[in-house]
């Protein structure tokens, strides 16, 4: 018994146009994203070249941009007068930084501020905390609420502070 070629290939081809009137494609409307995340971000770095002095820098362990801003984890933010922050959290935005957990901000001067939120305006280079902090200078230990430091000018203001000063002697 020969079977021949033609005969396979007319099974074949009645299988295929009777498996493809078996299918019934049916339209479904896309599912729209409720998400804004953008793109993520790990050990991020971004800085700010200017041709005659240091600019701003800014690194974190990850940064994800969203459609209005974007969040950092581990946040270290340096500008070009000499000031550093560190803070674990913190969300860009509208031209300020929005810092929350761990944050140290340290001076060029030997100042150093711990707090736990923090928001910093870049363009005017002022430093808010509505919380608690402590400001370490020389061994000196001042703590209050309501911290307003002002970079440009380097002007502090806060309220019911406390001090621990510690004077040296230039005799000793």
């Amino acid at each position: 018994m020969v079977i021949r070629i033609e005969y396979l290939l007319i099974l074949v081809l009645v299988i295929l146009i009777f498996s493809i009137m078996g299918i019934n494609p049916s339209s479904q409307s896309a599912i729209k994203s409720e998400g804004n995340r953008e793109i993520l971000f790990q050990n991020f770095s971004l800085f700010e070249l200017k041709e005659d002095a240091l600019g701003k820098n800014i690194s974190a362990s990850e940064a994800i941009k969203y459609n209005t801003h974007l969040d950092f984890r581990n946040i270290n933010l340096n500008d070009e007068s000499g000031h550093h922050i560190i803070a674990t959290q913190a969300i860009y935005q509208n031209n300020a930084v929005y810092m929350e957990k761990n944050i140290t901000l340290t001076g060029k001067n030997g100042l150093i501020f711990s707090t736990e939120t923090l928001s910093y305006k870049l363009k005017e280079k002022v430093a808010h905390s509505a919380t608690p902090f402590t400001l370490d200078f020389n061994g000196s230990k001042i703590t209050g609420e309501n911290l307003k430091y002002a970079m440009k000018s380097k002007e502090i203001s806060a309220d019911n502070i406390h001090a621990s000063i510690l004077f040296i002697s230039n005799n000793d």
